[in-house]
């Protein structure tokens, strides 16, 4: 093998497939010439839920069992990630909870038309017809669970979504909010396009952990770098101990501004235009971080340009108008409404279909207006089929 530190072109050269058992430390290559080579590095993890991550040179594929036998692949990460135009479809917890029922357990799932639903997504989920991501928002939602019902769904999550993820919002807001100051700043630099649904290590993270490769060839770096990622998020879904979740007080600002008379007095339109500006408030800062970088240092600026910039962005202007919606019915809001504002919002203003909860749905609807395009959000495993078979003609 040519030089001290071989790239990944010559190591597939040699090597056909890498497996590490992440319990023991113990790592396996099997060579193109029939040979195999076993080594040890480290102790290992005796607390990991996962005894096997292999790589394979030739199809790019991750594969990953779990101790309890569950079997994973990721797909290959390839430029351009969407460039064969596959549909999205983005689900609300419990629609996977339905989808993981019909596979685990069956008779919680009553409804004939949910496990004929849930069936035909499986199908297209795992024939590669449809890209169904994991978002971080899952992976919160999933750790209040335990036991066997966790591991149930996680394995579920993980075995159709097959390593695509979707964005953290908070990266997606603020790429969009980069796009539009970078247009207001007169900066001739081109913003590269966000891969919204992606097969990149750490995706789904807002703040990216990247492994130490210093040393390591480009190629190969950037390997052992998606092998721990991706080990990293399986290994923590797959775990069966609850994990409490924090009880944000971001709602409460919302509920006292729905209880207020002097707000409720303005117009439908008025608080519309409210929402969006209560929106541009919540992202001040990271607009004001993303500004200083171009030269921008008028905050009073900044803030106008991004309210006036928020019909170029997808998410964004869906946020702002769902805020603005919630307040003038008079809405109560609850803790998690952020997470689900956060994540079905993004997911409604990118994917094909979003199959979200009652409640959420009828609000993504109304907020979504007159756009030009239909709103993508459903309340039904069985619409969302419905709205795939006419994508998939």
């Amino acid at each position: 093998m040519a030089g001290s530190n071989p790239e990944i072109g010559e190591l597939a050269a040699v090597f056909e497939e890498i497996e590490q058992n992440p319990i023991t430390g113990e790592v396996r290559i099997k060579c193109w010439d029939g040979r195999s080579v076993e080594a040890r590095l480290g102790d290992g993890d005796r607390e990991s839920l996962l005894r096997g991550v292999a790589f394979n040179f030739t199809s790019g594929v991750i594969r990953i069992e779990s101790v309890r036998g569950d079997l994973f692949e990721v797909d290959p990460e390839v430029d351009g990630s969407l460039s064969d135009h596959r549909p999205v479809v983005y689900l609300d917890q419990c629609h996977w909870s339905t989808i993981s029922n019909s596979i685990f357990d069956p008779e919680r799932v009553r409804d004939q038309r949910d496990r004929d639903a849930a069936v035909r997504m499986i199908e297209l989920a795992k024939s590669g017809a449809i890209v169904v991501p994991v978002s971080s928002a899952h992976a919160l939602e999933t750790s209040a669970l335990f036991d066997t019902r966790r591991q149930n769904l996680a394995s579920t999550i993980l075995k159709l979504s097959r390593g695509w993820q979707m964005r953290s919002p908070i990266v997606v807001r603020m790429h969009e909010m980069a796009t539009a100051l970078s247009r207001r700043s007169g900066d001739s630099v081109t913003m590269r396009k966000l891969d919204v649904f992606s097969l990149a290590a750490g995706a789904m993270d807002a703040d990216r952990r990247i492994s130490d490769t210093s040393g390591l060839a480009p190629g190969v770096a950037a390997l052992v770098d998606r092998l721990t990622s991706f080990s990293a998020i399986y290994d923590v879904l797959m775990h069966p101990d609850k994990v409490p979740s924090s009880k944000p007080g971001w709602h409460e600002h919302y509920n006292n501004v729905s209880r207020d008379p002097e707000f409720q007095a303005r117009t439908a339109r008025q608080k519309i235009i409210d929402g969006r500006a209560m929106a541009t408030v919540d992202v001040m800062p990271e607009a004001l971080s993303i500004a200083q970088r171009l030269g921008m240092t008028d905050p009073e600026r900044v803030a106008v340009a991004v309210y006036e910039e928020l019909g170029a962005m997808p998410f964004m202007r869906l946020h702002g108008d769902v805020i603005g919606h919630r307040l003038a019915i008079r809405a109560k809001w609850e803790p998690n409404d952020l997470v689900d504002i956060l994540f079905l919002g993004c997911a409604a203003a990118y994917a094909d279909v979003v199959v979200a909860e009652r409640v959420a749905t009828n609000y993504l609807q109304r907020a979504w207006g007159a756009r030009e395009t239909e709103c993508p959000v459903v309340a039904k495993l069985p619409d969302a089929v419905d709205r795939l078979s006419q994508l998939l003609a």
